[in-house]
């Protein structure tokens, strides 16, 4: 009984929009994605203050588009999406890994799991705006490939994917009512 005098969970429902750009040797690509509709639990100390963030975020490789059906297909081969058809970003984070005092959170640790493997990733928060249960954010991380086991082949033995990808998921989330 006194750990719940100490301390307190909310649950908060997300969403995000991910966008992702790269380069080749020809000209510059990008495309986009939702997440599924996510949880999120922040844990408060007994002032209020959040103390631990914790949320899996999925993504579904087929649902990702970039406008270019032969690049789609190329793509969905590249991330071995029949294998491998899930994308997760898991956070299980003290709240002062992501933000110091009153300034506004500034960085997001995550695992991310592609293909079976699982690195960490710190992403950039921006935008950061709270209004009473609702908060959104834009989170921002790049992605290597060659670290990442994704194999790009060459088109016409001269086009090649440059080897970053940039990751932007603008994410919002809402509280959910007691």
């Amino acid at each position: 009984m006194a750990g719940s005098v100490l301390a307190d969970t909310t649950q908060w429902s997300g969403t995000s929009q991910i966008s992702f750009d790269g380069t080749s040797t020809l000209h510059d690509w990008g495309g986009k994605v939702a997440a599924k509709p996510f949880a999120t639990t922040v844990t408060t100390d007994a002032a209020g203050n959040p103390t631990r963030v914790e949320a899996t975020v999925t993504v579904e490789v087929a649902k990702m588009n970039t406008a270019e059906a032969k690049r789609d297909e190329n793509m969905l081969k590249a991330m071995q999406a029949t294998a491998h058809p899930l994308i997760t970003g898991v956070i299980d984070t003290p709240f002062s890994a992501i933000r110091q005092g009153d300034a506004a959170p500034s960085t997001l640790p995550l695992k991310l799991t592609m293909l079976g493997k699982t690195q960490i990733i710190t992403g950039r928060i921006s935008q950061w705006k709270k209004q009473g249960d609702k908060s959104t954010f834009d989170l921002d991380f790049d992605l290597s490939l060659k670290k990442s086991d994704i194999k790009v082949p060459s088109v016409l033995l001269f086009i090649r994917v440059g080897d970053t990808i940039k990751v932007h998921a603008a994410v919002s989330l809402k509280r959910n009512p007691s």
